[in-house]
């Protein structure tokens, strides 16, 4: 049975296409969790993404940052250019940065108008390159065309009492080797005997006894 609902006379161009959305309604898949954040499968965050245009996105990340970064993506963009952008931006990146406009230095000589900083504070782990590269391009597409930054990272400490531990160790090596005998020491007695031993046979005959040869 002929399912196509072209005409006989139809492109194969037309054809290519029944026959591609044919395969396309055979795909099961809940579109509706498709636009929802919380419930998008993480495979197809990264398509949610692009459609809600998000500026700057890593597939290393974690699948909670994903979707952070995607939840703010709204909020960004309604004021991007503006500080406030900024830090919405950055915060999705489960990253401890500050902002710090060029009036709040304490330094007048470093007030420049137009610039500011982006303190990246790393306190319980590290920054690697691709994250720091990431920053770089949040920072990049969210802040407006004429402001400069500087993009500095410091390593926090909050730990409050220092901890010190020592330790020792000592030990004996003993060395047990087979017995072994070296000298033989033996008290002996010697004893020296002789003897000698003779037997004479006698033959007694009777008087007047004249032996039969």
């Amino acid at each position: 049975m002929n399912e196509s609902l072209l005409p006989v006379n139809s492109s194969d161009l037309e054809k290519n296409i029944e026959l591609l959305i044919k395969r396309a309604a055979e795909v099961n898949v809940d579109f509706s969790k498709l636009w929802n954040l919380e419930k998008c499968p993480t495979e197809y965050l990264p398509w949610l993404a692009w459609a809600l245009s998000v500026d700057e996105w890593d597939n290393g990340w974690d699948e909670q940052t994903k979707r952070n970064v995607i939840r703010e993506s709204i909020k960004v963009h309604r004021q991007k250019g503006t500080i406030g952008a900024l830090k919405k931006a950055l915060a999705a990146t489960d990253v401890d940065i500050q902002i710090e406009e060029w009036f709040n230095y304490e330094d007048e000589a470093e007030r420049v108008p137009g610039t500011f900083r982006a303190n990246v504070y790393s306190r319980s782990r590290g920054i690697n390159e691709s994250e720091y590269n990431n920053i770089k391009q949040i920072i990049e597409k969210t802040k407006n065309a004429r402001s400069q930054y500087d993009l500095r990272l410091y390593l926090a400490n909050e730990s409050t009492t220092p901890y010190v531990g020592v330790a020792a160790q000592s030990g004996n090596t003993t060395t047990v080797y087979p017995f072994i005998i070296k000298n033989i020491e033996s008290n002996l007695c010697y004893s020296i005997a002789s003897g000698y031993q003779s037997v004479n046979t006698i033959t007694i005959y009777p008087k007047g006894y004249a032996p039969v040869v």
